[in-house]
């Protein structure tokens, strides 16, 4: 054996390793996740369309959810305001009337069950709408194939009222802004997106998911669901946040963040929240400031806790059992 050779090797490996930068020195730039993240940022501003937004109100049973939403409110107990009311009525309406969840397409010819075959880029019609994939399903009675777009647009999915977490999330969250609101589309790296809004009355920012007609329960991913999560990141036009405490409480629940260091994602959002409010008063600027003080004390309160809330939350009601394994989101 040539100990000498072997020695060698040894040297020039760890010279090479010692020439290359270690994660916290590289510049954030150089993470893609860092890149995600300010792609990530553009979503919410495609709910600002004001042509689309009059297309929304154009849809809404807009008396309807104002009657039930003053209703709400004279027999509340006042731990939450009209507008809170409203989207509590909007929450009910948008899932139980509005919006489909689709496993798989009924066939478009003889309306008997399909089965997903393959799937394929978007036609051009198709991609000018938002697609960026297709699915394709096949009929189990008469072998017809046929296209499912997945969209992630908010005007087709205004028309098309169907898909799963992606479509209702995106569209129920541009509701909740044509209405007035201040709204969060939430994003989770383990596949799932949902909506926050923020309560003037709570004075906090306020979970949201449409497909599960759930509202304030920000523990029914960890706790109802069985879902293990790593990332969850809040975008609204005036605020990025890291969310994650909210959701994620116990520890051993967490999947690892390991897709960069923490310090590269707080300056992707410090600098994403720089770019947003830079338009803003100094004024709206330094309300944002306070905002952002009280949310961190509230995600961190979430650390230091010790004891997490153990309440009966509801396993996951959309999507077929199978998916709902094969997503750990079957329940404990």
């Amino acid at each position: 054996m040539n100990f000498q050779a072997i020695t060698e090797r040894f040297v020039n490996i760890m010279r090479q390793k010692a020439a290359q930068p270690s994660d916290a020195s590289r510049p954030p730039e150089s993470f893609a996740f860092y890149h995600q993240i300010r792609q990530l940022s553009q979503e919410p501003w495609t709910y600002e369309d004001s042509e689309l937004q009059d297309l929304a109100m154009s849809i809404l049973p807009l008396e309807r959810l104002f009657e039930e939403a003053t209703k709400r409110e004279k027999e509340g107990d006042g731990s939450w305001n009209y507008q809170d009311y409203l989207i509590q009525s909007l929450l009910t309406w948008f899932k139980r009337e509005f919006f489909s969840w689709v496993n798989s397409p009924k066939c478009e010819r003889c309306q008997s069950d399909t089965n997903l075959v393959g799937a394929c880029g978007p036609n051009l019609e198709e991609s000018f709408q938002g697609c960026n994939n297709v699915e394709i399903y096949q009929c189990n009675s008469c072998s017809h194939q046929q296209r499912f777009p997945r969209y992630n647009k908010v005007r087709p999915l205004l028309f098309s009222r169907k898909g799963r977490c992606g479509e209702w999330a995106c569209c129920f969250t541009f509701l909740c802004r044509a209405l007035g609101t201040r709204t969060r589309w939430v994003w989770n790296a383990e596949d799932h997106v949902w909506t926050e809004i923020y309560s003037y009355k709570q004075n906090r920012w306020v979970h949201v998911d449409s497909c599960e007609e759930s509202f304030d329960q920000p523990l029914i991913y960890e706790q109802g669901w069985g879902k293990k999560m790593s990332y969850c990141i809040g975008f609204s036009i005036d605020s990025v946040r890291d969310v994650s405490n909210r959701y994620i409480r116990n520890p051993e629940n967490g999947n690892p963040r390991n897709r960069c260091p923490e310090s590269v994602i707080g300056h992707a959002i410090k600098l994403l929240n720089e770019e947003f409010r830079s338009s803003l008063s100094e004024k709206d600027r330094s309300k944002l400031l306070d905002e952002d003080k009280r949310e961190e004390e509230e995600l961190l309160s979430y650390r230091t806790k010790g004891d997490v809330p153990s309440s009966a939350l509801p396993a996951r009601q959309t999507g077929s059992e199978g998916w709902k394994h094969e997503r750990g989101e079957a329940g404990n």
